[in-house]
């Protein structure tokens, strides 16, 4: 019995090793990752517009998502002349990021873009 003790206890420093060289493997290839990405990403979320705010403004028509790019973000705002009030057109500017979550952009879709970046002990949870 102690024999088969012993040899448990053997095995299981084994694999405790196994299990370390395996997660420090894990840790360097994620860093690698990482840097291949770049160190810094910058996401952008824009939430929806509060029930108060609906009311205030018209909406979000100043804000345009690019369907094609989910890197881009374009701002709008009408300009006007500084004589008088008439309108010369819109002025425009584009914001690049590494990631551009729209108002309608779920929990989940946040997670599962970010979800690579945090290291955490165990399994992830996404979001309900």
């Amino acid at each position: 019995l102690r024999a088969q003790a012993a040899a448990q206890d053997q095995r299981l420093g084994r694999q405790a090793e196994q299990i370390h060289g395996l997660e420090m493997d894990r840790r360097r290839l994620h860093n690698l990752i990482q840097e291949l990405k770049g160190n810094i990403r910058v996401f952008c979320r824009v939430r929806p517009l509060l029930p108060e705010e609906e009311e205030r403004q018209k909406g979000m028509e100043h804000l345009h998502f690019p369907p094609e790019d989910n890197k881009a973000l374009v701002l709008s705002r009408p300009e006007e002349s500084h004589v008088g009030r008439e309108r010369r057109g819109d002025v425009r500017y584009d914001f690049s990021f590494d990631r551009v979550f729209p108002p309608a952009a779920s929990q989940r879709e946040v997670f599962e873009e970010i979800a690579l970046l945090v290291q955490v002990r165990g399994e992830p949870r996404p979001p309900r």
